[in-house]
This record gives structure tokens, C-alpha cells and sequence, in this order.
């Protein structure tokens, strides 16, 4: 179920027009409004499939943060599943590995130090991170490897 959410977690970014999810400019305010409610519209198409429940909810959550600042819920600290909480640690480690159209990809090790920072930053859970830091190359492989459905 945790890999069901970790692959369909971006499910609600089909409602988001390509050219948002392509731009390379900074994002407006309003075309943040847009590409946030992703997360909900996530939830929203998942939660109605018999057997999906709590994998709509951890999937919806990939941008809550353990401090509360995240998105759609803001749910924080132990509000926020241990899943879900991989699911986002999972989220931005891939983001940050893959090529994006404002910038190319990072090595793991540069993964790694901002991951290091968002755990400090009170944003990502720090239990997560160090098994990532753990299995740096595996997840760092995992993150380059195409998504199969």
C-alpha cells in the first residue's frame, strides 16, 4: 500500500495544465493556489476506490511537514503518518534528483545536505532521512530509475 501511494501521489497533478507544471519561471501566487491543490485533488480521486483509503490520505500528504507548514492539511507532528512522512521524504528526494525544467539534477550527497537541512528546518522527519542517508545510493538509483505502473 505505501508503494501504491508512493506512485500515485502525484495523481492530482493531471488536473494541473502542462504549462504550469512546465514553466521555468517562478510560479505567481495564484498559479501556486493551482498547483497546490494537487495534493487535495489526489486525495480526492483516490479516496472513492474501495481498498484506497489510507493510501489516498498518505498520497495527499507528500507536502504536509512535521512542523505544520505544509499542504493541503496542515497537519503536523504526529498528525502526519509514518507513511506519509516517507512518501514526502520520498517526494523531495526524487524532485530534487530528477531533471526539472528551472534546473538540472543534484548528486546525492547535495540531496542529502538539503535533506539535512529540512529535518533541521523542523520540516521532514529526521528518522526518515537517516535511513536515506543509509541507503544514499540505492535511494539516489531508485529516484533515476523510469516509474513503472
Amino acid at each position: 500500500m505505501l508503494e501504491l501511494a508512493g506512485l500515485l501521489h502525484d495523481i492530482g497533478k493531471l488536473r494541473v495544465p502542462d504549462e504550469l507544471l512546465e514553466k521555468q519561471d517562478i510560479l505567481t501566487d495564484t498559479e501556486v493556489i493551482v498547483m497546490r491543490r494537487h495534493s487535495f485533488d489526489t486525495y480526492s480521486v483516490l479516496k472513492n476506490i474501495r481498498g484506497l483509503e489510507r493510501v489516498s490520505l498518505w498520497a495527499s500528504q507528500h507536502h504536509e511537514r512535521v512542523d505544520g507548514s505544509g499542504y493541503p492539511y496542515e497537519t503536523k507532528d504526529r498528525e502526519i503518518s509514518l507513511e506519509a512522512r516517507i512518501v514526502a521524504v520520498a517526494d523531495v528526494f526524487q524532485a530534487l534528483a530528477q531533471q526539472r525544467p528551472y534546473r538540472g539534477p543534484l548528486e546525492p550527497q547535495a540531496i542529502l545536505a538539503i535533506l539535512k537541512q529540512q529535518v533541521e528546518a523542523g520540516k521532514l522527519d529526521g528518522k526518515v532521512v537517516s535511513v536515506v542517508e543509509a541507503n544514499l545510493q540505492e535511494c539516489w538509483l531508485a529516484a533515476l530509475r523510469p516509474t513503472q505502473v
